[in-house]
């Protein structure tokens, strides 16, 4: 994604107090699970996060993001991942999310989970990933349009 490493935190922890402010809700593009259908399958949840130091890469001190998120039905899971950001270069940061959920409804679930679950579990967290990758250089773009007006528009 093209967006600094400086500001993604940031950026990150803004997207997700707006999100559990205003009640969030995951995702998934039908076309995700079968070519040729459109549309979204919806699910609002209440959404928590939390900075905590980023244990997962050697050698750099900086934070990932906790983040959970619960539907409040049982008929979809509850979900407990971490967001780790990483530098690709000086303008692009990599977003990655693992996480793990326990399908519902016992042995039924356990089976839905093997032929399809997976595939929605998969699809919900790239669309999560694609939409805060889109508000993130959305609002680096933002900045740095704002940056280059008061430069231009000042005289010495």
């Amino acid at each position: 994604m093209r967006c600094p490493f400086s500001a993604t935190l940031e950026y990150v922890e803004d997207h997700f107090r707006e999100v559990a402010a205003r009640g969030g809700q995951v995702g998934v593009r039908l076309r995700d699970l079968v070519p040729t259908l459109g549309g979204r399958i919806k699910q609002p949840v209440t959404v928590a996060f939390d900075r905590r130091p980023d244990k997962a890469e050697g050698g750099r001190s900086h934070d990932a993001i906790e983040i959970c998120w619960t539907a409040g039905t049982r008929f979809y899971p509850d979900f407990r991942g971490t967001l780790h950001l990483r530098i690709v270069t000086v303008d692009e940061t990599r977003l990655s999310l693992e996480g793990e959920y326990r399908p519902p409804l016992g042995l039924a679930g356990r089976v839905f989970d093997r032929l399809i679950g997976r595939r929605i579990a998969r699809a919900t967290l790239r669309d999560l990933l694609d939409k805060l990758g889109d508000e993130m250089e959305r609002r680096e773009a933002d900045y740095r349009r704002s940056g280059a007006r008061s430069e231009s528009g000042s005289t010495v």
